[in-house]
Formats: C-alpha cells, sequence, structure tokens
C-alpha cells in the first residue's frame, strides 16, 4: 500500500478520534458508576480537550499533507515524529484528567488505545518496507475501538438525555 495513503489514513484517523483512551493510564481512584452528575461533568471535560486536539490536529493534518505530498522521505519521517509527539502530548492531557466516572473513564481509556494504533499504523505505512498483512490489521483494530469509542460515547450520552427528560 502506498505510504501516503497509509499516513494520511493515520491523520485522519487521529482527527476523528478526538473526542473518544489503555488502562493502567487513568488515575487510581474510587470512580463512580451511573452517576448522572459524574458522567455529565466527566464527558464536558473530555470534550473540551478534544475539541482543542482537534484544532490542533487539523492544523497538522494540512501542513503534514502537504509534506506528504512533496513525496520527500526525510520529510515524511519528520511529519512522522511530530506526529508521535502529538499523540504523546494527547495521551498525557488524557491521562491527566480528573475524572469521576467509570463510563468516561472507559472512553478515555479507549481513546488512548484509539491513538496508538493510529501512531503504529502511520510508522508502518512510512516504513521503507511496509507490512501490508500489520497494517490491514492494525486498521481493522482501529476501526474496532473507533466503534467502541462511539458506542460508549453515545451510551453516556443517552444517560445524560435520558436524565434531562426525566426531570
Amino acid at each position: 500500500m502506498n505510504p501516503l495513503v497509509i499516513v494520511c489514513l493515520c491523520l485522519s484517523s487521529y482527527a476523528l478520534v478526538s473526542c473518544k483512551p489503555t488502562d493502567s493510564d487513568s488515575q487510581k481512584i474510587n470512580f463512580s458508576h451511573n452517576q448522572l452528575f459524574d458522567i455529565q461533568n466527566d464527558m464536558a471535560l473530555l470534550q473540551t480537550l478534544s475539541l482543542r486536539q482537534n484544532q490542533e490536529s487539523a492544523i497538522f493534518q494540512q501542513q503534514a499533507l502537504n509534506v506528504i505530498r512533496s513525496g520527500n522521505s526525510k520529510q515524511i519521517d519528520q511529519v512522522v515524529q511530530n506526529l508521535q509527539q502529538q499523540v504523546d502530548q494527547f495521551n498525557q492531557q488524557l491521562r491527566n484528567l480528573v475524572l469521576s466516572s467509570t463510563e468516561v473513564d472507559t472512553i478515555r481509556r479507549k481513546m488512548i488505545r484509539s491513538y496508538n494504533l493510529s501512531m503504529e499504523l502511520a510508522q508502518q505505512g512510512a516504513a521503507k518496507q511496509p507490512d501490508t498483512q500489520k497494517i490491514e490489521r492494525l486498521q481493522q483494530q482501529l476501526t474496532k475501538v473507533q466503534d467502541e469509542i462511539h458506542q460508549l460515547q453515545d451510551q453516556a450520552l443517552s444517560k445524560i438525555n435520558h436524565a434531562k427528560l426525566a426531570s
């Protein structure tokens, strides 16, 4: 598969996930379960962080696409390194969020997992000799994790909306 296509896919998935996390990364506290106030507050925190990340990744994505189109392998390697720094920074910001609810902590962990898969996919795509089987496997894993994130978010938002309607 063309490295340009792989890196573009990774950049797109990185931007897509931005509202959507790794098990041992979350703070060690007792999370609430089914506490609507906690879920609502945690979702607001996560969405605020994700919105900021989306804005940053949109700028980076445009710059990266210009470099990728050039086909310069050294510059593409630099783009992948810069992407790694962004992923690491955003994952750390996710880990640092002080959450209260189990539901949103699960979303956070899935988001971190998704970013890590995206990064691994970008690295494979930019490799001198990409392993197409590994790329396909990573794409499948990434799609599955992103679907899980969307389902978890929908469930959390459904709980919030249901409570608003009931009151």
